[in-house]
């Protein structure tokens, strides 16, 4: 009987202990996680950007700007280079935009 009581007491012990392990750890844990939430990206606002694409190509060329259309989720990013469709009349030809700044400028390459 008192081996029982000795090997039960030990075991309380040990779990006990390892209970106030874990409760450090996840202290810890949380303790060094940012809670703070995260920003969604900031995206250039479509219908914006396409009528800035035809401002920026009024003049260029000898043809006049129709119809722009550009992808929906550009994330505002230097560097980040992706294609609109642009119409004239019936004929739609394909131009590089670039973003250039973090503010949202573009630059234009009609190809």
């Amino acid at each position: 009987m008192v081996d029982q009581q000795n090997v039960t007491r030990t075991v309380m012990a040990i779990s006990a202990a390892v209970v106030a392990v874990c409760a450090v750890v996840v202290t810890v844990k949380l303790m060094g996680t940012d809670l703070d939430p995260v920003a969604p990206p900031r995206m250039l606002d479509q219908a914006a950007l396409q009528q800035q694409v035809a401002n920026m190509l009024q003049g260029v060329g000898d043809k006049p700007v129709g119809r722009v259309t550009c992808p929906g989720s550009v994330v505002v990013e230097v560097d980040n280079e992706f294609e609109c469709q642009v119409w004239d009349y019936l004929h739609s030809d394909t131009v590089s935009v670039k973003v250039v700044s973090d503010q949202g400028e573009i630059s234009v390459n009609r190809s």
